[in-house]
């Protein structure tokens, strides 16, 4: 039997398929846009760009970025989050997630050590938690990342929370 992708590495490929929801009509809708003038900063997730972090709290997104030479930059948006606490905790706590140190959340774990040499963290400082609140709740629901399960506004059907659990 002929299969769509076949690069003879059984089982391999199973776990780097990934599915995402591209609706541009959410990307559109002005009631999922935010209102803030954010500074967005990107580092390369490793432990040696903790101590680049502000010690303040914000909104911050896991991003791959495929490496591959002479071509335009591609980027996938797995993940979207928030601290009230500094931006520097989070990051800290999300290495000792790779690391195996913290509780569980298998999702986390897998985009954290599949995709560690291309991961990297976005982020923006914000100093009002309610400014916090809303620039997640629209992200999340404009662009409903794989590894996030909650997002604020969708009802997702029982048959299709395999998907994003």
């Amino acid at each position: 039997m002929k299969y769509d992708i076949d690069f003879k590495e059984k089982g391999k490929l199973k776990i780097h398929i990934r599915k995402f929801l591209l609706y541009p009509k959410y990307w559109k809708d002005n009631n999922n846009h935010y209102n803030y003038n954010l500074k967005w900063k990107s580092i390369k997730f490793n432990r040696r760009n903790l101590k680049r972090l502000p010690a303040e709290k914000g909104i911050y997104c896991f991003v791959v970025v495929p490496t591959y030479p002479n071509l335009f930059q591609i980027k996938y948006l797995f993940y979207v989050g928030k601290t009230v606490r500094t931006l520097k905790e989070r990051f800290q706590e999300y290495l000792n997630d790779q690391d195996g140190n913290r509780k569980p959340r298998p999702k986390i774990y897998e985009m954290l050590t599949l995709y560690k040499d291309c991961l990297y963290f976005y982020y923006s400082t914000i100093s009002s938690n309610l400014q916090i609140d809303e620039v997640e709740k629209k992200l999340l629901n404009s662009f409903v990342p794989h590894i996030n399960t909650d997002i604020p506004s969708a009802k997702i059907k029982p048959e299709l929370k395999n998907i994003y659990e």
